[in-house]
């Protein structure tokens, strides 16, 4: 089992771990694990790259296209190989990058092969990541998801921990955003609902999420008097459940 850290242990982790180790995110959807490390390395002036690597079909949408080049051998011959033109993320300016590779354990079998290199020797086709590179992935845990089983091989080259924000941290960052009042007292008087139940997860059932909650305080934001439509609207945001106990706060929270 993974070691639980939460936000603030996760940025302490960061900045202490260094980058020839690679870091594993294990979690639910929706609880700012991409947006926290954003944020996290561009105050360090470092570029992050995401790559959903469930989105991900082909190998070369990780290592680029093979095309043939010519060289001269020892003897002044002309020979043919077989080189790969740089995928668009892959930095060629030298400076040191954040390639946050997302979704692990949902990418093809053959796209993890492509990792495997990656993870272990910071090289792709060949090509060297600029020194002081991070490899940082996130893999989603829970009966919902369809997953991929990892090989043993690939989960040894991370140091992995459970990142579960607490709901103190998610209020603390909700009021800094000016999220809307009712969102913030509703979740402040109701914990459980700030990252729903998908246990019960049939086909194309809502739950509550963080960025769910986002998406409901950017709708309630414009609104001032609740009506019927604004209900269904989060309702497809949240869930039928977590809709209702909302609107019952919120109508007693006004603006």
């Amino acid at each position: 089992m993974a070691v639980m850290i939460n936000t603030s242990e996760l940025k302490e982790t960061l900045e202490l771990t260094p980058s020839t180790q690679n870091i594993m995110l294990v979690g639910k959807h929706g609880i700012g694990k991409s947006e926290i490390l954003t944020n996290y390395f561009n105050s360090k002036g470092m570029k992050v790259v995401t790559l959903f690597l469930g989105q991900m079909a082909d190998p070369g949408d990780i290592i680029g296209l093979p095309s043939k080049v010519e060289r001269l051998d020892a003897d002044g011959n002309v020979t043919s190989q077989t080189d790969f033109t740089p995928p668009y993320w892959f930095p060629v300016d030298g400076k040191p990058i954040v390639l946050f590779l997302d979704e692990l354990n949902r990418a093809r079998p053959e796209i993890l092969q492509t990792v495997m290199d990656l993870t272990l020797n910071r090289k792709l086709a060949g090509k060297a990541l600029p020194e002081g590179s991070h490899v940082i992935s996130a893999v989603n845990d829970g009966d919902e998801y369809q997953l991929t089983d990892l090989d043993p091989a690939l989960v040894s080259r991370f140091n992995i921990y459970e990142f579960k924000p607490t709901v103190e941290e998610w209020l603390s960052w909700a009021a800094s955003q000016r999220l809307d009042e009712r969102v913030i007292n509703f979740i402040q008087d109701n914990p459980t609902w700030l990252d729903g139940d998908s246990s019960d997860y049939k086909g194309l059932d809502k739950s509550a999420d963080r960025r769910a909650w986002k998406k409901v305080s950017d709708i309630m934001l414009k609104v001032d008097v609740i009506k019927d439509i604004h209900k269904r609207i989060i309702a497809g945001i949240v869930g039928v459940g977590a809709a209702a106990a909302f609107i019952q706060s919120a109508q007693q929270h006004k603006v």
